[in-house]
């Protein structure tokens, strides 16, 4: 049996902003006085943890399935675990549509007056999550919860270089509707209080189980006395009593699984993640949410909305630029289009650095624009971190030696950033390239793409395919069942993008590297298609500097790298 898993996670608010919250309620105050709390599963009164969320998973049309706990930070973000939000078996990401959240509940089986209901409009998973690391996802809820005094927000302390030291001995509170003594969901929602303990006094308590996971994004915590998180209680959070508020500094990670009770092993700690580490993260997702007037927007955005005012829709409604017309092909001095890329503004196309060279040692000499031809390239810049041999920051910019003219017809893509991107809606690449099946060029698009953690991309990459760290935190990996457009030559550049119907614009939100199946690899059936993109958001620091010469907010280094002899031409 394997562990049972339980997370932990924490918010990135001391005080939750004016926009959010009626002056009537603050964060991490409730409404209503409690008696002394115990240190056993006690039951929970209403109102006593307002914070506290029940996540469903809908498993039909009208029926739905206890899951996990969460936290509300504001009116629009719950904070929950990341494997909480992934697929058991599979490991991938969750439908945003599959997850139903209940605010101001307290028996599963009985709503009343109190409890609101939501559902969720996107999915933020950590990056670099994979099982028992960086356990975190942010939901945005679809429509804002009604603060009310059994619906309250908890507090987040801001401070990211808190010394987590400060919180050994101190006792924090979970609550949940997680498996009891009998070894049953509880109906009822449930709380208890225990002490923090040292990174050495958990790594006593079970070298096996702990070695190898300690760290400081996590902590420990536990009496070893019958009192702990179980099954069901994911998700949910560990508060800490400061004053006259309540603040959220850990979430439920995991615990030990007592294999003969089949149950979790009470004599251990549990361990939580800790929240102060992934405050930036998390900010940055629930910043999206800002009046626009309270975020200034970037060099990027600004160009977006310029270029939208170009777009039009014909007498049926469909966008004039509805096939992709941003999409080009990077032509050599061959005169073989090999790569593709697309265009960000009037003189810069986005396309893979491993496209500046080909395997004959040829740069690309020109671009050819659908709808409006062929133009040269003046000059071409690469990330400074790029890895030929490992194909990481797999990112270049091309400049045109001149400038196109936009048109309806012919709008440059926007650039996803921290605040736009959406991994989990519908996501599309085109390219133009050559079929392994029928050796013809052509336009191909896909839009079975479904994004994918590391730890799965680590396993299905073939070892041929796999780097020695496996795929970094500005890579996304990608699963599709589209075998012809994968297995294209010449798609290497190409975006991964998402469609806005009503604006007729495109975001951008990855680059295609490379895959694990080269374009003699059709014909093999039993294999998962696996594509590995360039994540858009992780560079558009670079990305703006280079095309708009915009400063970064940190200091870089904008020159060209070598590429030595070690550079291998992806096949795809």
């Amino acid at each position: 049996m394997s562990i049972f898993e339980l997370f932990v996670i924490f918010s990135s608010f001391c005080v939750i902003r004016s926009d959010f919250i009626d002056a009537s309620y603050q964060c991490g105050i409730r409404k209503h006085s409690f008696v002394q709390l115990v240190h056993r599963g006690w039951k929970v009164e209403e109102g006593q943890w307002p914070w506290h969320v029940a996540m469903f998973h809908k498993t039909g049309s009208s029926s739905r399935e206890y899951a996990c706990g969460g936290t509300l930070l504001d009116q629009k973000h719950v904070l929950t675990a990341a494997h909480c939000v992934v697929n058991r078996d599979t490991q991938y990401p969750l439908p945003a549509a599959s997850i139903e959240l209940h605010f101001g509940q307290q028996n599963l089986s009985k709503m009343t007056d109190h409890t609101q209901i939501r559902d969720v409009s996107k999915v933020h998973i950590h990056p670099e999550y994979s099982t028992h690391r960086n356990d975190v996802a942010v939901l945005v809820i679809r429509l804002p919860v009604e603060f009310t005094d059994f619906v309250i927000p908890i507090c987040m302390d801001q401070r990211a270089d808190r010394d987590l030291r400060n919180l050994e001995g101190q006792r924090g509170w979970i609550t949940g509707w997680g498996t009891t003594q009998s070894g049953a969901i509880s109906d009822v929602l449930r709380t208890a209080s225990m002490p923090v303990v040292s990174y050495l006094q958990c790594f006593n308590d079970d070298q096996t189980l702990f070695g190898n996971i300690l760290n400081p994004n996590v902590f420990c915590a536990g009496d070893r006395n019958g009192t702990s998180p179980g099954t069901g209680d994911s998700g949910g959070g560990m508060y800490f009593n400061e004053g006259d508020r309540w603040v959220l500094r850990g979430i439920v990670s995991f615990a030990k699984a007592d294999e003969l009770k089949a149950e979790v092993d009470t004599s251990k700690y549990a361990v939580f993640v800790n929240v102060q580490r992934f405050l930036t993260w998390i900010k940055e997702i629930t910043d999206e949410s800002k009046p626009a007037a309270n975020r200034p927007k970037r060099i990027s955005e600004k160009e977006c909305d310029r270029f939208m005012s170009l777009t039009k829709k014909r007498a049926n409604g469909i966008c004039a630029n509805s096939r992709f017309p941003h999409t080009v092909s990077l032509i050599y001095p061959d005169s073989e289009a090999k790569c593709t890329g697309f265009l960000v503004n009037e003189n810069h196309v986005i396309t893979a650095c491993h496209c500046m060279r080909d395997s004959n040692k040829q740069r690309p000499s020109k671009v050819q624009i659908d709808t409006y031809g062929e133009t040269d390239v003046l000059e071409m810049t690469c990330h400074p971190e790029f890895k030929p041999r490992y194909v990481y920051h797999d990112l270049a910019v091309v400049k045109l030696n001149t400038s196109i003219n936009l048109s309806s017809n012919l709008i440059p893509a926007c650039l996803a950033s921290n605040w736009t991107e959406n991994l989990y809606d519908t996501l599309l690449q085109t390219g133009f390239g050559t079929s392994s099946l029928s050796g013809t060029k052509k336009f191909i698009e896909s839009d079975e793409n479904q994004v994918i953690t590391k730890e799965e991309c680590d396993r299905q990459l073939p070892e041929s395919r796999r780097a020695p760290n496996g795929v970094i935190s500005g890579q996304l990996c990608v699963i599709n069942n589209d075998r012809l457009r994968t297995s294209s030559f010449g798609s290497s550049g190409s975006p991964l993008q998402s469609a806005n119907s009503r604006t007729c614009m495109y975001t951008v939100v990855g680059v295609t590297s490379y895959g694990n199946l080269d374009h003699e690899g059709v014909r093999e059936t039993n294999i998962t298609v696996i594509d590995v993109y360039t994540r858009v958001s992780h560079y558009l620091d670079w990305i703006e500097e280079i095309v708009w010469n915009v400063e970064p907010p940190m200091i870089t280094t904008s020159s060209a790298p070598s590429l030595g002899n070690d550079f291998v031409f992806p096949d795809n």
